[in-house]
């Protein structure tokens, strides 16, 4: 289960990097023109890519702790 967790997180993350340096590219070359558009979708997929990351750094150290435990109780 916490390797699917992962991977949906790594997939969010890898999203978000690339939908964000897509959005910096358009406003760079001018294709957007609005900036609030611009900040808001880097905050936005900066929110996003910070939960994710919480995520897997959750995940993995609750995977941690469990082994720990089962190997503990034999």
């Amino acid at each position: 289960m916490s390797s699917v967790v992962n991977l949906i997180c790594f997939v969010i993350c890898l999203v978000c990097i690339v939908a964000g340096t897509t959005i910096s590219i358009l406003a760079i070359w001018g294709v957007v023109e609005k900036n609030y558009v611009i900040l808001k979708s880097l905050l936005t997929f900066g929110a996003i890519f910070l939960a994710a990351l919480l995520t897997i750094t959750v995940n993995k150290f609750m995977s941690v702790r469990s082994e720990n435990e089962k190997h503990e109780k034999r």
